[in-house]
């Protein structure tokens, strides 16, 4: 009976709540003005739909469901509210009281920066209120007041647009339907045939500029037989100026190509021929090679020495780079056809060294008669730079202080080397790890030092010149390092140090990054009393996890790569890909373990693999769907068949699963069991209480060494920077052995059931969903979700699919807030 008394509340609100958006907006319409409350586009069959939804000027109110159209609500009461006379009367008597200010200052002889600084900044704000309105206005949307001129533009965009796209019979009618001071419209289309492209001509006078492009044929956005697309001839265009550019022709520019456009005879199909039109002022386009460069490290500075270096010359002033550094930095080279591409890649990996304050190329054909000389200019950054930084993390929906120092020494050696010292302190949420009651969020401080020395190439046994000028952005970095954490759990120390090479493909979207040695001496110098106790019960079951709490080494090499297909790009799908590959404990197999046993530390044999894929769809205008695939798989080998703690894989929290708490989901379908106040188990008719429900369930985090994540999400706009998001997550973390204690006397901390088997394990997969609020400040993204659980494995087969916000299960919802997307 409750049930029906709460559904018959809902039902009535939701009915309000229609009732309502459905009258929102009207009401704020002046005498005569109606409002544009629907839009379709109909009859599209082969043109993009979305680009043709880009062509109309005007849209509809954004209706977030329920609701309804907020953005005009908020645009509206805030425009209401809105007085730019009062405004600009406000300025006029600011900009008189500072003045009035800034005169006296003068008049003593006194220093006025800070004054006409603060003037220029409220002025400024003055003049953006009065030229978007106030917070409201900008946070909302206007009204879209019906107006038929915008709506007779849009159809000729649309008109146009179809006939760049090779549809030269299309038209477009508009339907429109009222209801009360409501329209309805519909932009209906009728595409027509459209036009292919017949056949392809080049017209050059030139053999060699002939040969080029007819040996690249095969990269070219125009193909006989493809439908005709006013894009393409522009990619085209871009495409010949770039391939004649990077085969020696200095001079030339995409003015001199020409397309011609003709219809086939008694047909719509097209013949395009493409000419390369010769310049003003020699029969020929002339192919230049380079005969010299000159690299100037100082800019304008006096020339105080000079050197040459297989080839190329190098000037200085007071301030030495060592040319065999620079060298690999350069893609140009002497008596070398000229490229542009390699002119901008030489740019790009001169700065990318963070050494000089810019990068320019020019080249004379003047300074020497029938010469073609590249100079290079560049000066250098401050040597010595000092950075500062406070500000706050939110982690597992805590707030935390931090303040990370960096001092940065350049070109350290003369070799264009970074020397670079970090420090760091701060404080943030972490979940407790043995809490079982009461609060769930605590707070743990942290801090550290690290040292690093960069190397702008491969540094290496051997000669890796080539190596490195084949190679974009190469660096090695050589790093040492010191942490320290405290939580009420424990206190860990650890000292790291690694040595790396970094490098990137020529369009900066894949990146690599090999560790050839990572070693780090890890040092609990404290364990709460009850912590230690839930890893001995834990061990006790044949849980290794208390291993990677002891004095240990930990020695691994490690390789990352990430294919970003400019992932987050608004316009067009986009995809991430991140492969991370370790193998630990390799070293012992050359030093032994001799040294390490002698002082009791323990080591570490183990494998690790990691797949992170995210894909993004855009959907239209302000929405978009993103789904993503993060598995994992660490395999502990050797005589302690445990990984250190870092290694092990977690899932739940803001990034991962939403409805679960931070690294509190799994392993498989195991549960916690209840424990007395003596924390001792709890028996009912002879069996362990199990605790599956409530924040206390979740008392202990949860390592796994198989991961899988899936999670799904559609994002869409309610207005200016506020976005909404629905969501489902799903996944778990498994381990590779049962654990259970033989002995019944002992403590079972956590029931059996985290092993993963491949004919169980897709019954195991917890599933989660949720809606989120995402204010985007465009400098940083606040991120609200609230995560449900719909099925949760720890329970039985049978009842692991939840009704939704159910009363019998605590802990259903959880609150998630975050700094940034969830991927």
């Amino acid at each position: 009976m409750l049930f029906v008394k709460r559904g018959k509340r809902l039902f009535y609100v939701l009915i309000i709540s229609v009732l309502l958006a459905s009258c929102t907006g009207v009401k704020y319409l002046e005498q005569g003005e109606k409002l544009l409350y629907k839009q379709e586009i109909a009859g599209v069959k082969k043109a993009n739909k979305n680009d043709i939804a880009d062509q109309i000027l005007l849209e509809p109110n954004t209706r977030f469901p329920i609701i309804g159209p907020i953005g005009a609500y908020i645009y509206e009461t805030g425009e209401r509210a809105f007085d730019s006379a009062k405004v600009a009367r406000e300025k006029e008597e600011f900009i008189e009281e500072i003045d009035a200010r800034i005169e006296e200052r003068q008049a003593n002889g006194k220093s006025t920066k800070k004054l006409e600084a603060k003037k220029s900044r409220k002025v400024d704000r003055y003049n953006k209120e009065l030229r978007l309105g106030n917070g409201r206005m900008r946070t909302g949307s206007p009204l879209a007041v019906y107006d038929s001129a915008l709506i007779e533009q849009s159809a000729v965009r649309i008109r146009n647009y179809l006939m760049s796209k090779g549809f030269r019979k299309s038209a477009v009618t508009i339907e429109t339907k009222e209801k009360g001071r409501k329209i309805t419209q519909t932009f209906r289309i009728k595409e027509g045939k459209r036009s292919f492209i017949d056949s392809l001509m080049l017209r050059t006078g030139d053999t060699t500029i002939t040969r080029i492009i007819t040996e690249a044929k095969a990269n070219s956005h125009l193909k006989v037989g493809e439908y005709y697309d006013r894009a393409n001839m522009e990619k085209e265009q871009d495409r010949l100026d770039l391939l004649l550019r990077n085969n020696g022709y200095f001079e030339f520019n995409k003015r001199f190509i020409e397309f011609v456009v003709e219809y086939a005879p008694k047909s719509e199909d097209l013949w395009i021929t493409t000419i390369i039109n010769k310049p003003a002022n020699r029969d020929f386009h002339k192919q230049f090679k380079i005969d010299s460069i000159v690299f100037n490290t100082s800019g304008n500075e006096e020339i105080l020495d000079a050197m040459n270096y297989l080839g190329i010359k190098y000037n200085f002033s007071d301030i030495y780079f060592s040319p065999k550094v620079l060298d690999t930095r350069l893609k140009l080279e002497p008596n070398q056809l000229y490229r542009y591409s390699d002119v901008v890649n030489t740019q790009r990996q001169l700065l990318n060294m963070d050494i000089f304050r810019f990068a320019n190329v020019n080249f004379d054909t003047t300074l020497v008669q029938d010469k073609f000389v590249a100079n290079i200019y560049t000066a250098p950054l401050q040597r010595y730079q000092l950075t500062q930084e406070l500000g706050v993390n939110v982690t597992e929906g805590t707030f935390g202080p931090f303040y990370n120092l960096s001092l940065r020494n350049r070109n350290t050696f003369g070799g264009a080397e970074i020397l670079q010292f970090n420090g760091f302190i701060g404080s943030d949420g972490v979940s407790s790890a043995t809490e079982q009651e009461g609060t769930f969020s605590i707070s743990n401080l942290q801090y550290g030092a690290n040292v690093s020395l960069t190397f702008p190439r491969f540094v290496t046994p051997f000669n890796s010149r080539e190596l490195s000028r084949r190679s974009f952005n190469a660096k090695s970095s050589l790093v040492l390092g010191y942490s320290f954490i405290n939580r009420p759990e424990y206190s860990r120390q650890n000292l790291n140090g690694s040595y790396g090479y970094s490098w990137q493909n020529e369009k900066g979207n894949i990146s690599y990054r090999l560790n050839v040695s990572e070693i780090n001496l890890v040092n609990t110098s404290r364990i709460d009393s009850a912590f230690q106790k839930q890893l001995d019960d834990l061990e006790l079951q044949g849980n290794t996890l208390a291993q990677a709490f002891n004095k240990s080494f930990v020695s691994a090499t490690n390789f990352n790569a990430i294919f970003n297909n400019n992932y987050g790009n608004t316009e067009k799908p986009s995809d991430y890909l991140r492969v991370f590959l370790e193998a630990g404990g390799t070293i012992y197999n050359l030093i032994g373990t001799g040294l390490l046993e002698s002082d009791s530390l323990t080591y570490f044999k183990f494998g690790k693999a990691q797949l992170d894929y995210r894909k993004y769809i855009p959907l239209g205008e302000d929405k978009s769907l993103h789904w993503r695939v993060n598995v994992g798989y660490a395999l502990p080998y050797g005589d302690e068949k445990a990984l250190p703690y870092e290694r092990y894989f977690f899932t739940g929290g803001s990034n991962s699963n939403r409805a679960w708490f931070p690294r509190r989901l799994g392993p498989g379908s195991a549960h916690p069991y209840k424990l007395d106040e003596d924390g001792n188990n709890e028996i009912i008719d002879g069996q362990l209480v199990p605790l599956r429900t409530g924040r206390e369930s979740y008392r202990f985090e949860q390592p796994g060494e198989i991961l899988l994540e899936l999670s799904l999400e559609y994002r869409g706009n309610i207005t200016s920077f506020i976005d909404w998001a629905f969501f489902i997550d799903a996944g778990n973390v498994w381990r590779f052995q049962e654990f259970a204690s033989d002995d019944p006397s002992q403590v079972q901390r956590l029931s059996t059931g985290g092993a993963f088997s491949f004919s169980d394990f897709y019954k195991e997969i917890a599933i989660g969903a949720g809606l989120g609020l995402r204010f985007d400040f465009n400098f940083l993204v606040f991120r609200f979700d609230a995560g449900h659980k719909i099925k949760d494995p720890r329970f039985p087969e049978g009842l692991r699919w939840q009704m939704p916000f159910s009363r019998s299960r605590q802990g259903q919802t959880v609150w998630n807030i975050a700094v940034g997307y969830p991927f």
